[in-house]
């Protein structure tokens, strides 16, 4: 029947269009007919195959736009996230009995210690309103340096100085500054902030 392709031909002539659209120098939009032939012998390709190949000048679309989108998560990630403590304290499991550190109606069997971190001895209770509560004692001298408690569910911190009260810098750094503490559940995490002694 005249007018009829032959199945060979029809593929030929949609790689000869598609080239025409995807090569090195596309002209097919320039030539209307040429649109609507590729159009009409895209549909049945389209349908065919769910891997049909990207135009070339899409990949580098597609692959700048992945990496924009990649680098935007990092970015968000690493802004979003809370710096990491330079300690984490956790239990020693030790009884503690001293009196001293019933400090803001921390009653004694709520207790526990968490061992030393740069010239600190550093303990947890519970008060009298059940809020968690932390102390700082200075370990050289044996004195009260600083203690918090905060209702919860609000975050517990407690900042110590590396100067006043009779205590003078954190044992092993150099520098003024504070170290901050935080209850986090089981552990305490420390985190140091200090500005370098000018030489």
């Amino acid at each position: 029947m005249e007018g009829s392709r032959h199945p060979s031909d029809a593929g030929s002539e949609f790689h000869e269009l598609r080239s025409r659209a995807d090569g090195p120098d596309p002209d097919i939009s320039v030539d209307p007919p040429a649109v609507a032939r590729l159009r009409e012998l895209d549909a049945p390709a389209d349908a065919a195959s769910t891997e049909h190949p990207l135009p070339q000048w899409s990949r580098p679309v597609w692959a700048g736009g992945a990496l924009v989108l990649a680098g935007g998560i990092v970015t968000t990630t690493l802004l979003l996230s809370p710096p990491r403590p330079d300690a984490t304290l956790h239990p020693t499991g030790a009884a503690v009995d001293n009196p001293m550190l019933l400090v803001g109606g921390i009653e004694a069997s709520t207790l526990r210690g968490y061992g030393s971190y740069l010239g600190l001895e550093i303990y947890s209770g519970v008060n009298a309103f059940e809020s968690p509560c932390l102390v700082a004692v200075t370990r050289a001298s044996g004195t009260l340096s600083e203690y918090r408690c905060a209702p919860a569910p609000a975050d517990l911190v407690m900042d110590v100085s590396s100067s006043g009260d009779g205590f003078e810098g954190f044992e092993g750094r150099a520098g003024d500054g504070i170290i901050r503490f935080m209850l986090r559940g089981d552990t305490v995490d420390a985190y140091v902030y200090l500005i370098p002694e000018a030489d």
